[in-house]
């Protein structure tokens, strides 16, 4: 606890003005991905690169540093200058649970510049398995199925054991590489359940996997009729945001220029990473800077301290 509170007074000390100034980069900004190839964080890395270079006329060097929930780029990151030449593209759980669990990283080493959408957090398993919700998983369990739940961090791996707690049953874990490897691993049957944030959406219109609960505060747009974990009485929200970042440090006129170019592409419904988010985070772009945005990150940390409690109690 002790360390969420020197967070927040870290994060709390450094403020920015409502507009930027304007800065230019001085040649081409590395944009390190937390997570691997082809899954939501990487491709809206990889649009938005595009975009920025069709608007602003930068050039951004996308580049996989995928491994423990993003804190393997992120550790990287932080040694970095604070020019606005080096950014991270992860998600908010990178920075507000995996610090928990490394001496690499903790919220105060980042600027926070901006998020570019929310997830669409849900449980899934293949259609082909017959279940349409937790009860059918707990009565698959009491009727002897072996249960493999795919996760791809940490955070999401105490997600499904708290679920299984609360269900009163047992499952094995199988971490992937981001989440899409998550999705691959049910759909391959080396597992039958796992979490989808988003990138789920053409494996469930296809009718191959099934969203069984949201697991957002929420009710997920491409399932209106599926109960939240929180309606069926397990305690949990593992929403989360895709973020942008830098290293502490950087200036408020380098954090607001970057944001300020961010937002004018996801607020475009032309553009055509506003239309990927759009499709697959439905219903809109999420953006979030400044003060909001650190509030967020140590808000979440707090729960998910608290959580990591209840779990070894």
């Amino acid at each position: 606890m002790k360390k969420v509170l020197a967070a927040a007074a870290m994060l709390a000390l450094s403020t920015g003005p409502a507009f930027a100034a304007d800065w230019q980069p001085d040649g081409p900004i590395r944009l390190w991905i937390g997570y691997g190839a082809g899954g939501g964080t990487d491709v809206q890395a990889r649009m938005l690169a595009k975009e920025l270079e069709q608007t602003r006329g930068w050039i951004l060097v996308p580049e996989n540093k995928s491994g423990e929930d993003g804190a393997v780029m992120s550790a990287q990151l932080k040694n970095e200058a604070p020019d606005g030449q080096t950014l991270g593209f992860a998600i908010t759980t990178t920075y507000n649970f995996a610090p928990m669990n490394s001496e690499n990283i903790s919220p105060e080493d980042f600027t926070y510049i901006t998020t570019t959408a929310g997830s669409q957090m849900a449980v899934l398993a293949r259609t082909s398995s017959g279940w349409k919700s937790l009860d059918d998983v707990k009565a698959a369990a009491e009727a002897g199925e072996t249960l493999v739940w795919a996760n791809w961090g940490t955070q999401v791996e105490a997600g499904a054991e708290v679920v299984a707690r609360k269900l009163g049953i047992t499952v094995n874990h199988l971490r992937t590489a981001g989440g899409k490897g998550a999705l691959n691993a049910v759909v391959a049957e080396d597992a039958n359940l796992s979490w989808g944030g988003g990138v789920q959406r053409p494996l469930v219109e296809a009718g191959e996997l099934t969203i069984l609960s949201s697991a957002e505060s929420s009710h997920l747009v491409q399932a209106p009729d599926t109960p939240t974990l929180k309606e069926q009485g397990i305690d949990l929200d593992l929403g989360y945001k895709y973020i942008i970042v830098g290293p502490k440090g950087m200036s408020d006129e380098v954090r607001d220029t970057i944001a300020e170019a961010v937002a004018e592409i996801l607020n475009n419904p032309e553009s055509e990473t506003r239309k990927f988010i759009e499709k697959q985070y439905p219903p809109a772009p999420v953006i979030e800077t400044g003060d909001a945005l650190r509030k967020t990150i140590l808000d979440g940390y707090v729960a998910n301290v608290e959580m990591m409690k209840a779990l070894v109690e």
